[in-house]
């Protein structure tokens, strides 16, 4: 592998699966001084003190080749950090939680597309996120946040014109998020919210008004009342997913199962009592009602 700016001169070649430093054959530079360790130079530094000698590059380690990789920003189009275990050491060589995430998203250049966010999702690493990813699609909010990151959503959605997908980690201040994504996300077709969030009346009413194009919808394991999901049913009539299975304020019956007829994929019993009992139409139902289970 040539390094830009040197010339053809003899080189040494580099393989991913060295375990070891290359060296250099000393009998082609009877002149040349032993190599530092490798943590001394950059990549870019000659093996040779001699300036009558010509230069020559040395191997890449497999770090430096991979490192050099990782700066094409095409490389961080998706972010993961709800991987990471923290603590300490996850930023070690960074002053805070905060200055790694900087870099990281710094990486991308502005191509990221998919950001799923760590636990600690403070309102001042939402803004950065905001300011440096416009070309977003899918962000992803952990299960529990320590900061006001709800309050702070609504005034960031604008940001985001490309937003397709949204998954929330409870419903606070949902209403003025889905105002948002309504007003600047005209490509916007899924919402996930994560489990155990209450689905009150506003929230329920807000789905279908201000998003009744969406097509993929997860609501499992919420609480949500039986006129709440009638409504949803109802007015998002372009939906090819729903799931509300195990979620509470509610009994399934066949009203419900024929106001969601036109999902094709509608997941409303509980996993462990689900079995296919037949059709719909074309749709394919999943059902299995406990003994004794009582009609609301």
């Amino acid at each position: 592998m040539e390094l830009e700016g040197y010339s053809d001169e003899p080189t040494c070649s580099f393989s991913l699966g060295l375990v070891s430093e290359p060296q250099i054959v000393p009998e082609e530079h009877p002149t040349r001084t032993p190599a530092p360790n490798h943590e001394d130079f950059g990549p870019e530094d000659l093996m040779d003190s001699n300036p009558e000698t010509p230069p020559k590059r040395r191997c890449l380690l497999p770090s430096e080749s991979w490192y050099r990789v990782s700066l094409d920003p095409s490389c961080w189009q998706t972010i993961n950090f709800q991987e990471i275990k923290y603590g300490h050491q996850s930023w070690y060589h960074f002053s805070s939680a905060y200055a790694f995430f900087k870099s990281i998203i710094k990486r991308s250049q502005g191509n990221a597309t998919t950001v799923m966010l760590p636990t600690l999702c403070t309102e001042e690493v939402l803004r950065y996120l905001a300011s440096k990813c416009p070309a977003l699609k899918a962000l992803y909010f952990p299960s529990a946040i320590w900061d006001n990151s709800s309050f702070v959503l609504p005034k960031l959605i604008c940001k985001w014109k490309n937003l397709e997908l949204l998954k929330l980690g409870n419903s606070i201040n949902m209403v003025k998020i889905l105002e948002g994504i309504s007003l600047h996300c005209k490509n916007f077709c899924q919402l996930d919210i994560d489990s155990t969030a209450y689905i009150g009346r506003r929230a329920a009413a807000a789905i279908p008004t201000l998003l009744p194009n969406i097509k993929y919808l997860n609501l499992r394991r919420a609480n949500i009342s039986r006129t709440g999901l009638k409504r949803i049913l109802r007015g998002c009539k372009k939906l090819v997913h729903l799931d509300v299975r195990d979620s509470v304020g509610f009994e399934c019956d066949d009203k419900l199962l024929k106001l969601g007829s036109h999902i094709s994929n509608f997941q409303i019993f509980k996993d462990d009592d689900a079995y296919i009992v037949g059709f719909i139409g074309e749709v394919e139902i999943y059902a299995g009602f406990e003994e004794n289970a009582s009609e609301t």
